[in-house]
């Protein structure tokens, strides 16, 4: 397969009122599809816009988006290390939908190959069906986290291009999702037949409230996530006006930066979308501008990656063992003394622990507190589920 099959390279229009003087400036330190496709050798994120907005009748303006970011973001300077990027170009709308998201799936693929961090740029929150997809040979499964103000997991009995992605992740065979995250719902937007799908399937919810007030414990639920889909419509009007679905509540701009850097974080990651923007409406560059300030944010947080996943040779760890009042069981927590980030053990089931060992499951010390209180904690009884 040819990368040049699937991507068209940048026109030079995009960089004509940049300021390149200062050698720090992304665009002096990123390899860009202008002239030659960049030489992935090394490469660690790439990027790759996807000018798509066919798919439902409001997101018509959601095509441009990926050059307007653009136009943006490579005005930033580079995070203080020293970063590897390559701008892959744009993926143009094929002859059908399936046609484009077919080739999101392939070049998302030979990415996953290669060991480098996809960013995608929407184009619309549809397209990250294909995102998921393109995990499909990786024979391992999926953790997947979105954040949208609402979920919809409505089937279109007509046309299937209409049925929302979340329905489409969850139906697809073979099956090969371990976990959804939803970040950022507003439950006035959500039927409460979609909620309880969620609780039935186990899945994890983090409203937006629970997030303002909490936003670091949405760390551990990033913390071993493989993909990242993100909606531009769960963050509030004032701060991104241009989103397709603009609402006056959603989250603030630095709480949405500090999301996507807890996502970089995250050590699996591997592909990042950022979809929603209706370029037509953004006026005066205010939602642009804040993706890509979403953009730096996450590579920063990929260069700061701190790969700490608890192994019997690691020597960072205190463990503490918790043993509930009526003394049948305990849970083993892992605190790294450097990071001090949080592990917890769930036992497989006694069926499959002979060949599968123990599952870790990144917790937080609100956690730990919890089963201190001889409460056992949310997180680790939705994972235990999982495994049954």
């Amino acid at each position: 397969m040819q990368l040049t099959d699937f991507l068209s390279p940048l026109p030079e229009s995009i960089f004509n009122n940049i300021n390149d003087s200062s050698p720090k400036t992304l665009v002096n330190v990123s390899d860009i599809y202008i002239k030659h496709l960049p030489d992935l050798t090394d490469v660690k994120i790439a990027i790759i816009g996807v000018k798509e907005d066919r798919i439902k009748p409001n997101d018509n303006g959601c095509a441009l988006a990926p050059n307007d970011i653009r136009k943006h973001f490579y005005t930033l300077v580079q995070p203080k290390y020293e970063v590897r990027i390559a701008d892959l170009g744009n993926i143009e709308p094929g002859e059908s939908i399936s046609d484009t998201l077919f080739a999101l799936n392939a070049v998302l693929q030979y990415l996953h190959e290669r060991n480098i961090i996809a960013l995608i740029l929407g184009g619309t929150q549809e397209l990250a069906y294909a995102q998921y997809t393109s995990y499909q040979g990786l024979k391992h499964a999926i953790n997947a986290v979105v954040v949208d103000a609402k979920i919809d997991l409505k089937q279109h009995e007509t046309d299937h291009e209409q049925t929302g992605f979340l329905y489409k992740m969850i139906a697809h065979q073979p099956n090969y999702l371990f976990n959804i995250v939803h970040m950022g719902n507003q439950n006035y937007f959500i039927e409460q037949e979609s909620l309880d799908s969620f609780e039935k399937m186990n899945f994890d919810l983090m409203r937006l409230g629970n997030i303002r007030s909490k936003i670091q414990e949405t760390e551990p639920l990033m913390r071993n996530a493989d993909m990242l889909v993100m909606s531009l419509n769960s963050i509030r009007a004032a701060d991104c006006p241009a989103s397709v679905d603009a609402n006056p509540n959603g989250f603030f701009g630095e709480e949405i930066c500090q999301l996507s850097r807890y996502a970089g974080m995250g050590n699996d990651l591997s592909t990042i979308g950022f979809y929603d923007l209706k370029a037509t409406n953004d006026i005066d560059g205010r939602s642009a501008k804040l993706v890509s300030q979403m953009m730096w944010y996450f590579i920063d947080g990929v260069y700061a990656r701190k790969h700490d996943y608890p192994t019997t040779e690691s020597k960072d760890y205190m463990i503490y063992r918790t043993t509930f009042q009526n003394g049948d069981y305990q849970i083993i927590f892992y605190k790294n003394t450097s990071t001090d980030r949080w592990w917890m053990e769930i036992p497989y089931p006694k069926e499959r622990s002979q060949h599968k060992g123990i599952f870790m499951v990144p917790c937080s010390y609100s956690d730990y507190q919890a089963a201190l209180n001889d409460e056992i904690p949310d997180r680790w009884m939705k994972a235990y589920q999982k495994l049954l």
